[in-house]
């Protein structure tokens, strides 16, 4: 625990954001993370829970105070409760379901000080059957009434809070799309380029690459059928899937052909993605995918599975089956990007932007 509730700079009192996180680590920890960056005139503070399978970055140099939840959901209620009343923030926004849970039935928080980012709604969940879609929705409905603002990270979170609450008060934040330019290589790699086995300091030409946590979320089936009908279209294309996760998971890639790299910073992730001839995005679910926009920002190109975070960002060429991904990933090796895909992608570019996330933001908190 660390944390200063008495903390101001300045002659008077900084506006007070407590962030509250379950699950923190991958793209929650990237979006929050940048909340900060974009609002600095904000006091942050962050109560959070760790994901044991997710790399934690440093965070007690970006927040003004960092607690660390306790074990069992009803500890975590009356935790968010106790922090409330001992710090009273101006506002308490929480990320994801649990969180959002534990913030929606802390009595003590009034609702007009809620913002809820859900970064995907539970209920969009392809994996869970139609009853307990229908169950988590039906909570989500309850919880709507003590939710001030959501704050939606894609168009189709924005929607769904409607539909849940008719009068809900809602905004999209976008998730930032970095400008990394400067890290890409062009879209046509020299042949000789290659990759070492085991030294994943370069890629091989042609490589197709999804990036994240080898989880039911993610599909990885899904793109290890995509791979191994793409090397039947184009023997000389590569297939990886940077990131780690289950072993099932990753011998099923394996099986069909997949080189998969394991756990990676984000330097050596970035660098590397920065190389991939084909961005490929399999999720099940998502809410607005933190590594298909670090990708738009690399000017990688992007082929996407259809699910309907990505419809309501707009994306074109959206895919039903892996093997149309695998068709699409080669027409891209062999033809390059279409035009309307890069029409599309830069204006993705521009909508993501550090200062659209600030408004947004900045209305979110009532300021």
């Amino acid at each position: 625990m660390r944390g200063d509730p008495g903390r101001t700079t300045g002659g008077g009192r900084r506006p007070t954001v407590l962030h509250v996180a379950e699950a923190w680590g991958g793209g929650v920890q990237t979006a929050v993370r940048d909340y900060v960056r974009s609002v600095p005139e904000v006091r942050h503070l962050l109560l959070m829970s760790e994901r044991a399978d997710c790399q934690i970055t440093d965070t007690d140099a970006l927040f003004d105070g960092v607690w660390r939840m306790p074990s069992g959901h009803f500890a975590r209620v009356r935790d968010v409760g106790r922090l409330f009343r001992g710090l009273r923030p101006d506002v308490v926004h929480a990320h994801s379901s649990l969180a959002g849970a534990y913030v929606r039935l802390a009595p003590s928080v009034p609702t007009e000080r809620i913002v809820y980012t859900p970064h995907c709604y539970a209920m969009e969940r392809g994996d869970l059957a139609r009853h307990a879609a229908a169950a988590v929705q039906t909570v989500e409905r309850v919880l709507s009434r003590r939710t001030g603002t959501v704050a939606g990270v894609s168009p189709r979170e924005v929607e769904l809070a409607r539909a849940l609450r008719k009068r809900q008060r809602a905004v999209h934040v976008p998730n930032l799309v970095p400008r990394q330019e400067a890290t890409a290589v062009p879209l046509r790699p020299r042949a000789e380029t290659a990759v070492r086995t085991g030294d994943f300091g370069s890629l091989p030409p042609r490589t197709v690459a999804a990036v994240g946590r080898l989880c039911p979320q993610k599909d990885p089936a899904f793109f290890a059928e995509a791979a191994a009908e793409g090397r039947r279209l184009m023997p000389s294309s590569n297939w990886f899937w940077l990131g780690g996760g289950d072993p099932a998971h990753r011998e099923r890639l394996e099986r069909a052909g997949v080189t998969v790299t394991g756990w990676l910073d984000h330097r050596s992730l970035q660098r590397l993605l920065g190389q991939v001839a084909v961005y490929a995005h399999t999720a099940l679910w998502e809410g607005a995918p933190m590594t298909l926009l670090e990708a738009v920002g690399l000017g990688r190109p992007v082929v996407a599975r259809r699910i309907p975070a990505l419809e309501s960002l707009g994306l074109t060429g959206l895919v039903d089956t892996p093997r149309q991904l695998a068709a699409a990933a080669v027409a891209v090796l062999t033809h390059g990007p279409g035009e309307k895909n890069d029409v599309r992608l830069a204006e993705l570019f521009a909508e993501h932007t550090r200062e659209r996330q600030r408004m947004m933001l900045r209305y979110a908190y009532g300021q």
